[in-house]
């Protein structure tokens, strides 16, 4: 596989062969809790018309070999490529579904604290 067949994979089937479901549908886009984190909403969009992706939390976004690139922690694409083709036979194209639930507010026991989270605390140094 080269890197023009692998941008014709669609994002959202390859996302649904790794165990990624979307949580919902806004027009031709897909939203998805973040491969990247654990989320309670989620902040990771696939534009189906346009086969691309992107992580507001993160930033970034890109095409399939991008997207490679953070699965996978490697610039190096024939690894990213060969990662891609591991997961062909399980790409089945994706099927969406909401089941919504009448739940609890999310928000019943909040606490205001002070941030202390190193991550955080250096995300939030980074965007100024």
């Amino acid at each position: 596989m080269n890197i023009q067949e692998a941008k014709t994979i669609r994002l959202a089937d390859y996302l649904q062969s790794l165990g990624y479901s979307p949580v919902k549908q806004q027009g031709n886009n897909f939203w998805y809790k973040s491969p990247f984190r654990q989320e309670t909403e989620a902040s990771f969009k696939v534009s189906v018309e346009h086969n691309l992706w992107f992580d507001y939390g993160l930033g970034r976004g890109g095409n399939i070999i991008a997207l490679a690139q953070e699965l996978y922690c490697s610039d190096c694409v024939p690894y990213l490529l060969g990662k891609i083709v591991e997961q062909m036979p399980h790409v089945r194209p994706v099927s969406f579904s909401l089941h919504w639930q009448a739940s609890e507010p999310s928000f019943q026991h909040l606490e205001v604290k002070e941030l202390s989270h190193p991550a955080l605390l250096r995300y939030l140094q980074e965007r100024g």
